[in-house]
């Protein structure tokens, strides 16, 4: 079974450009584990690696289907798995780096996204809880939660997550060692608000102005979350710049805290110490895998 590293984390927490020091220390590639980044278009929104960065090392899985396009984590684990086996038969690394838990854990648990029975006691089960209970459910694992979408297609939603995420014919393709990057809470939240504004200043307003004009749905942009949602909130007069800023700012800080949630349940990981030398400890632990 051939070795796979997976860098994962909280928003805001360096994954991207720890990805990029890897994979130039081990001849690797990067396979995007990104539920936004793979739209074209969606640029200072969801934190992108910029040209530049591309550049100093290959990224897979960004900028490869247009805004209002369906994409699913099936979808997803398919084209993740073509990549990662591509960069593996030309004899070099893969890493396969990103935020979206679900999509890393697809493919690090070998997810069987196949057809199957439906799960009538499972069905039966979410047929009992209250719209409330089902966005709880599905916060708990780390999903947005689509502005305006059905009861119906929610219930549905939370089936799907669940059965995927639990699901008992798992069948592992490689041998995986996944780093966690999560900072202490009060050094994210400060990266968090620095980054923020930073996006902002360099016109992530803008951007979202610029998908609209394009053709981007109201409904593709909340389906998105965060950024997106807020942002087209506020061009659409819901919010002053003030309290658009303040209250993305807090739904990005709970946003982390989930995202440390699900990571807790994570397989073979490794909590990189953030407050040394991670960078280090993170090519030690590499080579250590590699070499065992």
């Amino acid at each position: 079974m051939q070795k796979l590293v997976s860098v994962v984390g909280t928003t805001a927490s360096g994954k991207s450009d720890l990805g990029i020091v890897l994979a130039n220390e081990f001849n690797g590639e990067i396979v995007s584990c990104d539920s936004r980044q793979v739209f074209r278009g969606l640029d200072l929104g969801t934190g992108k690696v910029t040209k530049e960065e591309q550049e100093m090392a290959v990224h897979h899985l960004i900028d490869i289907i247009n805004p209002n396009d369906y994409f699913s984590v099936s979808e997803y684990q398919k084209l993740a798995y073509n990549a990662i086996n591509d960069i593996l038969s030309r004899g070099k690394r893969a890493f396969l780096v990103g935020g979206t838990g679900l999509y890393s854990r697809a493919v690090c648990e070998g997810f069987n996204m196949g057809e199957e029975e439906v799960d009538e006691q499972l069905r039966a089960r979410i047929n009992t809880l209250s719209k409330e209970q089902i966005e709880q459910e599905l916060t708990a694992l780390g999903l947005e939660i689509p502005e305006g979408i059905s009861p119906r297609h929610l219930a549905r939603r939370l089936e799907k997550a669940i059965k995927g995420v639990s699901h008992k014919e798992s069948e592992p393709l490689y041998e995986v060692m996944q780093l966690v990057l999560v900072y202490p809470r009060e050094e994210l939240y400060k990266r968090i608000e620095e980054r923020l504004d930073r996006r902002l200043q360099m016109g992530m307003v803008e951007e979202v102005k610029r998908l609209k004009d394009e053709g981007a749905t109201e409904q593709f942009l909340e389906g998105l979350g965060l950024e997106y949602r807020y942002t087209n909130r506020y061009l659409n007069g819901l919010y002053s710049y003030e309290d658009y800023r303040a209250e993305l700012l807090k739904e990005i800080r709970h946003f982390a805290k989930r995202q440390i949630t699900w990571f807790k349940k994570e397989k073979n990981a490794v909590w990189l110490d953030m407050t040394g030398d991670f960078t280090a400890e993170a090519i030690k632990l590499c080579k250590d895998f590699y070499n065992k």
